[in-house]
C-alpha cells in the first residue's frame, strides 16, 4: 500500500529521533513534522540522570511483563491534571537513562556517527589514559553535544515539544491521534494532535530485562537493594569492599565488572549464560581480579545464598548486578505492546527492524542492534522518510514480509539474536538505501552511500582496541602481583 503522508511525528529526540527529524525536513514534502521527548533535553538515552534514584518499582512485575503499562487518559481533553507518581514517576515509567559517569561510547566515530555529521575529535582525560590520543573512544557528554548539534545546525529545535510524553498512539479514522501530556509548572498538560504517520525512534534502553532464576522474585523482597540492573549503575563508590557477581556476558556487564574492580571485594564474580558476546569473547573476563563462574540457577531468599550451573555456591554477597540487557515497550501504542508481551525480547510484526507490517504508516528508527548504531540509523531514517513521502520504492508484498519474519525467528528464536543486523552488516545497509533510492531532483534529501567495506575493517579495528585495553588492564594487575609477591 504506497504511503503519502503529509504531517509526521517523530517520537523520541536522541540518536534515531534526530537523524529521523533531519531526514524528514530534508526530504521537503511534509507540511508538518513534530518531534516529542519526555525528557527536559534533547539526547535520549544520552541524557545523564544521576539526580534520580535509581530504583526499580516491582521486579515482580517486571519479570512477568507487567511493567511499564500506559496509564488511563482522562476523559475529556483538553485539560490539566496535578502531577502524580503514578503518571510522573521516573521509576514507574522508566524515564531514567541507563548512563554512569563514566560511560564512553564504544563504536569506532568513522563507523558511529552519521555521514554528514562527524563526531569533534574531544577526549576525556580518561580515556587519554587508558587507549592515549588516538582513542576511538567518545566520553557521553560529547555524544549528547553531537546529538544537539544535529538539531541546532538543521534548525530543528522548533520542531521539538520537549517534557512532553507521547501517552496514547491510535490509529482513528485513518489518522494517528496522539494523546499528549506535557509536565510544566508542577502541572500536567493534556492534548491532542492527529498525524498521517509515525516514526518510532525512543531505543530500546528503557526496560530492563532478567532472566528467570527460581527465588529471583522473592530474594529481591527479603534482600531489597542486593538485586541490581546494570542500567541503575551510575559509579564504582557504593561497591567498594563489597561481594559483587555481575550476570551476563555482553558491553554491558563488561562495563560494570572494569568499572568496579579496582574498589570492590576481590574476586569480582562474573556469572554468564554460555559463551560471551563473540566480537569479545572471553578477554574481558581473564583479569586476575575477576572470578568466572557458570549462570546462576537458583538464589536462596532464606540464607541468600547464590547457586551456579556448575554446582558451586556464594554466601554472603552484597550486590548481584544483572548485565542482562533490555526488552522493548511502547505501552502507547497498544497493539504493538501487545505483541511484545507475546513475544521474546523482539519487536514483533515490523519488517526488517523498520516498517510494520499491517500500516507502513507506522515505521521504527533505531530499534536494532548488532553493531554500526548510530551509523545504520541514517539509513532507515532515510528510507523512511523517503517512503513516508511516496518517494521511495516499494516495499515487497505482505506475504514477504512475514515470511522474512517467519525465518528470522526460526533461526535467530528472539533477544539481541533477533534484532541484531550482524555479520549482515552490508546487505542491511544496501537493502535500506535500495529502498530509499535517491533523493528526488530539486529537494535537499539525503544520499545514502555505498556500503564501503573498509567500514569493516574500522569495525574490526575498534574491537582490537578494546580487546588491547583490556589485556593492558590485565598486565598491570598480573605485574602488581607480581611486584608483591617478590616483596614477600
Amino acid at each position: 500500500m504506497p504511503v503519502k503522508a503529509r504531517r509526521v511525528a517523530v517520537i523520541g529526540a536522541g540518536p534515531a529521533g534526530a537523524i529521523a527529524t533531519d531526514a524528514l525536513v530534508k526530504e521537503q514534502a511534509f507540511e508538518t513534522v513534530r518531534v516529542f521527548d519526555r525528557r527536559a533535553g534533547i539526547g535520549g538515552t544520552w541524557v545523564y540522570t544521576p539526580h534520580l534514584p535509581t530504583a526499580i518499582p516491582s521486579l515482580g512485575d517486571l519479570v512477568a511483563g507487567k511493567a511499564d503499562v500506559a496509564i488511563p487518559i482522562p476523559p475529556q481533553l483538553p485539560t490539566v491534571t496535578p502531577l502524580s507518581e503514578d503518571v510522573n514517576g521516573h521509576q514507574r515509567r522508566f524515564s531514567d537513562t541507563a548512563l554512569h559517569e563514566n560511560l564512553h561510547s564504544n563504536i569506532t566515530p568513522e563507523i558511529m556517527s552519521y555521514t554528514q555529521e562527524p563526531f569533534p575529535n574531544k577526549l576525556s582525560p580518561r580515556t587519554l589514559a587508558e587507549y592515549g590520543p588516538g582513542a576511538p573512544f567518545r566520553h557521553h557528554t560529547v555524544i549528547r553535544e553531537w546529538i544537539e548539534g544535529i538539531f541546532s545546525r538543521g534548525g530543528h529545535e522548533k520542531l521539538l515539544e520537549l517534557n512532553t510524553t507521547v501517552e496514547r498512539a491510535e490509529k482513528i479514522g485513518g489518522e494517528w491521534v496522539l494523546t499528549l501530556r506535557k509536565e510544566t509548572l508542577g502541572r500536567n498538560y493534556w492534548w491532542r494532535e492527529t498525524f498521517d504517520a509515525l516514526v518510532v525512534a525512543t531505543g530500546h534502553y528503557n526496560v530492563p530485562w532478567f532472566p528467570t532464576i527460581p527465588g529471583l522474585v522473592e530474594y529481591d523482597k527479603q534482600f531489597p537493594g542486593r538485586i541490581q540492573h546494570s542500567k541503575h549503575f551510575r559509579n564504582s563508590k557504593q561497591f567498594k569492599g563489597k561481594r559483587v557477581v555481575v550476570v551476563g556476558g555482553s558491553i554491558s556487564a563488561h562495563e560494570v565488572v572494569h568499572e568496579i574492580l579496582d574498589v570492590a571485594q576481590s574476586p569480582v564474580y562474573a556469572a554468564l549464560r554460555g559463551e560471551p558476546i563473540p566480537a569479545f569473547g572471553w578477554e574481558p573476563f581473564l583479569h586476575p581480579d575477576i572470578a568466572i563462574k557458570k549462570e546462576i540457577t537458583r538464589l536462596d531468599p532464606e540464607s541468600g545464598r547464590v547457586f551456579f550451573k556448575d554446582g558451586s555456591t556464594l554466601d554472603d554477597v552484597d550486590y548481584i548486578i544483572f548485565g542482562t540487557g533490555y526488552t522493548f515497550s511502547v505501552p502507547y501504542i497498544s497493539h504493538v505492546q501487545e505483541r511484545i508481551r507475546n513475544a521474546y525480547r523482539r519487536l514483533p510484526g515490523v519488517y526488517q527492524h523498520t516498517w510494520d507490517i499491517e500500516d507502513p504508516t507506522l515505521t521504527f528508527v533505531g530499534m536494532l542492534g548488532g553493531g554500526f548504531t548510530f551509523r545504520v540509523y541514517e539509513w532507515q531514517a532515510v528510507a523512511v522518510a523517503r517512503h513516508l513521502a511516496g518517494r521511495a520504492n516499494p516495499l515487497p508484498p505482505i506475504p514477504e514480509q512475514l515470511e522474512w519474519e517467519r525465518k528470522r525467528v526460526a533461526e535467530r528464536g528472539g533477544g539481541k539474536d533477533y534484532y541484531s543486523i550482524a555479520p549482515d552488516y552490508g546487505a542491511f545497509f544496501e537493502f535500506l538505501r535500495g529502498i530509499a533510492g535517491e533523493p528526488a531532483p530539486g529537494t535537499t534529501g539525503r544520499v545514502l552511500p555505498a556500503f564501503d567495506e573498509k567500514w569493516l575493517e574500522l569495525w574490526t579495528g575498534m574491537v582490537t582496541h578494546k580487546i588491547e585495553g583490556f589485556q593492558r588492564k590485565r598486565k598491570r594487575a598480573e605485574e602488581a602481583r607480581g611486584i608483591v609477591k617478590a616483596k614477600l
